[in-house]
């Protein structure tokens, strides 16, 4: 008899899993192919994170034996730039992420701001509470004079 070395059941499902995952994790699913124009080429550039988990089993309980697998698979495409092929040279051009760089000072400012208006809440708050006691002091004293 021929022996079938092809994975079955759970590690059928698994292996197509991170096959799946390794076929999207490039910078042409997410940018497209190089393009070419005359005798120059440019090719997109892209940062690729992937992540997979996963996890199988099998049992030999009667009437419930089997196996199982499941998992996840993760990626993440990024442009980061282009490659300029050209016969003169090549250049590599990065792109610039604007929002990325506004991220940190713009946490910052917001910091800062809800630090304020933290801190004269609870000035406003201490100053009313004092107000209040001298009040009720002078209430329990009774008019002079």
């Amino acid at each position: 008899m021929p022996s079938n070395k092809a994975p079955r059941g759970a590690m059928a499902a698994l292996t197509s899993l991170l096959d799946n995952t390794r076929a999207l994790s490039t910078s042409s699913t997410a940018f497209g192919s190089p393009v070419t124009s005359g005798s120059t080429t440019v090719v997109p550039v892209a940062r690729v994170s992937t992540l997979s988990t996963m996890g199988g089993g099998t049992g030999n309980i009667p009437f419930f034996g089997g196996d199982g697998a499941g998992g996840l698979g993760y990626t993440r495409v990024r442009p980061s730039g282009f490659l300029v092929v050209s016969p003169d040279c090549a250049t590599y051009r990065p792109i610039r992420q604007p929002a990325a760089a506004l991220a940190i000072p713009l946490a910052l400012i917001t910091a800062v701001a809800v630090t304020r208006i933290v801190t004269v809440s609870v000035k406003e708050a201490r100053r009313r509470k004092q107000l209040a006691t001298e009040q009720a002091q002078r209430g329990q004293e009774g008019p002079e004079g």
